[in-house]
């Protein structure tokens, strides 16, 4: 029950690749693997009188994941004909994020609060919904929401990430790092024009990235460094052991690496 408090991790993107195109939207494949040893979001819940959420988030409420979340969630519930005082609470919530994980920067940061809430209130909130149904929520909210929802530590997601399937692999440790400027993902996929071959999906996370070029692990790569001049110069400053997360502007690689 309320309250209770949680944390939030960034991912990075192993490899992207994009399958195609449809419903106007670009299709892919890709491993996601939560980074614990960065730096992480903390979230707390309390009961109100009133809805609340405060967070330095940089965007409108209506644009926020953890919102559209809880407008999603609150439609699923009344449709499932749950109890009038359940619903009473989610418009009661009082949700507070100290935020770390930067946005717009391909960690899935937005993603990440909002999916793991989910997880949480149905957790202490006994909503009994099965993980089809939270995956069904998700999906309405953002591509990368179901991984978190998940709580796979290493992950592929397939569609438009609507889709997740755990990857086994061991832990890692990586360090991360991410230049002083926004990524916009819908600018970046505008410039997106082919694949490159790959054929490593099965390989363990550290091994992809000693046989593979950053370039090659994720087609995202070259548009962002398209639509933007100063992540490009960013990107040939940078030695090969570096490696680009998403739709930027971030950089991972494993700790210790040279």
């Amino acid at each position: 029950m309320i309250p209770f408090s949680f944390e939030v991790y960034p991912k990075i993107n192993v490899f992207l690749k994009i399958l195609g195109l449809h419903g106007g939207y670009h299709t892919l494949i890709s491993r996601l693997v939560l980074v614990k040893n960065t730096f992480k979001d903390f979230v707390s819940i309390q009961a109100g009188s009133a809805f609340a959420l405060k967070g330095n988030f940089g965007c409108a409420l209506q644009e926020n994941t953890i919102y559209q979340m809880l407008q999603v969630l609150k439609c699923h519930l009344q449709a499932k004909q749950t109890p009038p005082s359940l619903l009473k609470l989610l418009d009661t919530l009082h949700v507070e994020v100290e935020k770390h994980i930067p946005t717009q920067a391909g960690l899935g940061g937005g993603s990440a609060d909002a999916g793991v809430l989910l997880a949480q209130l149905n957790r202490h909130l006994n909503l009994d919904l099965s993980l089809p149904e939270c995956y069904a929520i998700g999906a309405q909210v953002g591509s990368d929401v179901n991984f978190f929802i998940s709580g796979y530590p290493s992950a592929h997601v397939y569609g438009r990430g609507e889709w997740v399937s755990p990857f086994e692999e061991p832990p890692l440790e990586w360090e991360i790092l991410t230049p002083p400027m926004a990524c916009q993902t819908a600018r970046v996929y505008a410039l997106f024009e082919k694949t490159s071959p790959f054929g490593g999906m099965h390989l363990p996370s550290d091994q992809l990235l000693k046989k593979y070029g950053r370039s090659a692990l994720n087609d995202l790569l070259t548009p962002a460094l398209k639509a933007y001049p100063k992540l490009a110069q960013l990107d040939k400053q940078l030695p090969p052991h570096w490696f680009f997360s998403g739709s930027g502007g971030s950089f991972f690689t494993l700790k210790g690496s040279a």
